[in-house]
């Protein structure tokens, strides 16, 4: 049943997010800049990967304790999308280093360079919009409601010039109960690929 639940929510997520013409700006993000859900353990961060999609752009998400500086907690799992389209999915262990457990999609082409830079900490609550420079990736943030239980989500993915995730392309997204990766046929239509639930 929490399976189901987190793939809900995501889905509902990822597609009710509001880009169209007329709605409002998205924050702007740049490598090093990071975004925490009020009342929530998500944090997120736009940096190029080391680990995860090493040498390229990406945001990822993932949960951490009350005291951030702490690091992802272990057991949880981290999902990232990279400018390219690569979306990866990532146990993080007991040092906080994170495993790929699944990583799909994604073009060749050379990695993005380093970026020295002080990052913002933006805290955003439901409803925020947010996307990353000179890229196609947006990211929303939403609260939904299944079988009576609400969750703060949030989702990720590559948009079109129509506002609508690009075709056969990969998002992914996070609640504090779970992680996932979906996948977006060529009418855009997202279907679950990987659901897991943090401490699993």
């Amino acid at each position: 049943m929490r399976r189901v639940f987190i793939a809900a929510a995501l889905l509902t997520a990822a597609l009710a997010l509001p880009l169209h013409a007329g709605g409002a700006n998205p924050v702007t993000l740049k490598v090093n800049d990071e975004f925490g859900i009020k009342k929530s353990n998500i944090l997120c961060v736009v940096q190029i990967s080391k680990s995860l999609v090493p040498g390229r752009k990406l945001v990822v998400c993932f949960i951490v304790p009350k005291d951030p500086t702490k690091g992802p907690v272990p057991k949880s799992y981290a999902v990232g999308l990279a400018v390219n389209g690569e979306a990866v999915l990532g146990k993080v262990g007991a040092n906080g280093q994170v495993e790929v457990v699944k990583k799909l999609g994604g073009k060749a082409g050379a990695p993005d360079g380093p970026v020295s830079r002080t990052g913002t900490l933006y805290k955003v609550g439901v409803g925020a919009e947010l996307g990353v420079k000179n890229s196609a990736i947006r990211c929303g943030v939403t609260k939904q409601s299944f079988g009576g239980k609400k969750a703060k989500t949030v989702g990720c993915f590559k948009v079109g010039g129509n506002g609508k995730p690009r075709p056969n392309s990969y998002g992914i997204g996070i609640t504090d109960g779970g992680a996932f990766i979906v996948h977006f046929d060529a009418k855009s239509k997202g279907s679950p690929v990987k659901v897991v639930q943090h401490g699993k």
